[in-house]
């Protein structure tokens, strides 16, 4: 009988342990299994947010470049409107000697103009791909022409086996600045 007692109240502590057991698992780790996901939905979700806002930035950065490129740009064409020159970047007169002379323009690029006392030196890196008669009727129609004053540098150089060859040139038009009168 003694034993049967005893099994009895092992079996009700046993109950009263699942019971507890169960409050403990509904009442306290079950909200706060609920409550890490929200955490971790949260976490995500600033994640993403943050990866968002870095790219926003990386673009108003690279914007900011862009506009402090068209600025200078801006100044620049102001500058050449202000002193009354004709072409922003390549003249006319250039243009008509690359076709006449019939070479092919792999690139031209301005160098930053200079001012030398009372002369503004503007100059452009010029390279271009021609045959041998065709790069020295370039070079000569540019020695005659009234525009261009001089040419810097000049380097020549063959393509190999082929008869057309790569010419590197910097060439540079020189004009007298115009003096501002006191006011």
């Amino acid at each position: 009988m003694n034993t049967r007692l005893m099994n009895k109240k092992i079996w009700f502590f046993i109950l009263v342990e699942v019971a507890i057991l169960s409050l403990f698992y509904f009442l306290v780790i079950r909200p706060q299994q609920i409550e890490l996901r929200g955490v971790k939905i949260e976490v995500q979700e600033k994640e993403a947010l943050y990866l968002k806002l870095s790219l926003l930035s990386r673009l108003i950065d690279e914007l900011r470049e862009e506009k402090a490129t068209i600025g200078q740009s801006i100044d620049h064409f102001l500058k050449v409107r202000e002193r009354g020159e004709m072409g922003l970047v390549v003249p006319v007169s250039l243009t008509d000697i690359f076709q006449e002379s019939k070479v092919k323009v792999i690139s031209i690029r301005p160098v930053p103009e200079k001012v030398e006392g009372a002369l503004l030196i503007s100059s452009w890196d010029i390279s271009i791909l021609a045959d041998y008669n065709q790069l020295g009727h370039f070079i000569s129609r540019l020695e005659r022409s009234a525009d261009f004053n001089r040419i810097d540098s000049l380097t020549i150089s063959s393509q190999g086996s082929s008869l057309e060859y790569t010419a590197q040139l910097v060439i540079s038009r020189i004009s007298l600045l115009k003096k501002e009168q006191d006011k």
